[in-house]
């Protein structure tokens, strides 16, 4: 009888040890990360690093209640660095999610093949044209918006306050080529330019001289990181700011802010998220990471933070399983989760269905300068080249 016993536990011993080793040495969630760490980019990627680093404290350190393990790369800001990034996050470290990169430039380059993987690629601001429309892929999801969509909206807020004549200065690569798309297709006003500068460009005096012959009503520019910072400043200092209101879409925020100082009070802007937009989720988030940081979130930090809660939620829809690729996928498309812009879903595209707002930059009676939140100019809006993608045809 004793024996029997024995054996008995013996055998209870045996079957539960491997339960108890697959249990300890479950791996974690692996998430690629690529920013441009360093040069033009350094002062977003900060932004999105801190905004990733809470969004994972927010959910007890893990995420879905899955461990979770980082691989970060430095992009540089350049495509064909971000795509070796991307081949080896991929291919070598195989990780589950990919967010990033930064740049459309560099999303261009690295979207193609990964596309052909089974990787969940999730872009927080990059939103190309292509990747909306013919070149869309089941794995691939914008958190943001699609490229064109900031500046239609301040192109309707434009027509809508009878402005006639807009000169237009953006960088020379995807995205700018996106933003004026998307800003001629609600001005129907003249534009008397349409300038395309190189990407890292910071001197704009030439630009500058030639856009005052030809007293436009309005500018409107593109110009993200450090190349904003010194455009909204040569602006003001060239006298500019006074005759002609300076518009702009991932330009003046509230990391570029600081840098450029009093130039940009006054400096209006078209968004779908900003510091002061009444949701509790959007409280926590600004509160939480002002807090943790020393400084305000910006756009960027937002939807970094926002990429890292939707993972969140299809990685504790499968209880995860990162086998179960189709209910990812599946539960990535519900985005179920608290978002700080308020409310978003997703369109066919993988790309969101949200409302826009123009804001404008003041200065808080603590005489630190913020974005203020001025009107919603589009409601539950979708973008130019949905109908062209087949997903889900």
């Amino acid at each position: 009888m004793q024996a029997a016993v024995r054996l008995s536990t013996a055998l209870c011993l045996l079957l539960a040890t491997p339960v108890l080793a697959t249990t300890a040495l479950a791996d974690p969630v692996k998430v690629g990360v690529i920013l441009p760490q360093t040069g033009v980019g350094a002062v977003l990627a900060k932004q999105m690093q801190a905004a990733i680093d809470l969004a994972i404290v927010h959910q007890g350190g893990k995420l879905g209640g899955q461990e979770v393990e980082f691989v970060w790369g430095d992009s540089q800001g350049k495509a064909d660095v971000a795509k070796q990034l991307a081949d080896e996050m991929v291919k070598s470290k195989k990780v589950e999610f990919l967010v990033g990169p930064l740049f459309s430039s560099e999303m261009m380059a690295v979207h193609g093949g990964l596309a052909r993987t089974d990787a969940f690629v999730i872009s927080p601001i990059s939103g190309p044209a292509p990747i909306a429309g013919k070149s869309c892929s089941a794995n691939f999801f914008n958190v943001s918006s699609q490229n064109d969509q900031q500046a239609e909206a301040l192109g309707a807020y434009l027509e809508k306050q009878g402005v006639k004549r807009v000169y237009v200065m953006t960088v020379n690569n995807q995205a700018g080529k996106d933003m004026v798309s998307g800003f001629k297709r609600h001005f129907k006003g003249e534009l008397v330019g349409e300038v395309y500068t190189r990407f890292g460009q910071v001197d704009f005096a030439a630009e500058l001289s030639a856009l005052r012959t030809t007293t436009p009503e309005a500018t409107f520019i593109f110009y993200p990181g450090d190349m904003g910072v010194q455009y909204v400043k040569q602006y003001a200092q060239a006298g500019l700011t006074r005759s002609v209101p300076l518009y702009t879409v991932w330009t003046v925020d509230q990391a570029t802010l600081p840098a450029v100082g009093d130039d940009a009070i006054g400096v209006r802007s078209g968004n779908v998220w900003s510091i002061d937009l009444p949701n509790p989720a959007n409280a926590r988030f600004v509160a939480d990471f002002k807090q943790k940081n020393g400084f305000l979130p910006n756009d960027y930090a937002a939807h970094a933070y926002d990429s890292i809660l939707l993972i969140g939620s299809a990685v504790q829809a499968v209880g995860g399983d990162m086998s179960r690729k189709d209910d990812i996928r599946k539960a990535l498309e519900k985005a179920d989760f608290a978002s700080n812009r308020g409310k978003f879903s997703y369109n066919t595209n993988h790309f969101p269905i949200e409302d826009y707002y123009v804001r404008e930059v003041v200065k808080g009676k603590d005489g630190v300068l913020v974005t203020r939140t001025v009107e919603k100019i589009m409601s539950d809006a979708k973008d130019a080249y949905s109908q062209e993608c087949p997903l889900g045809k």
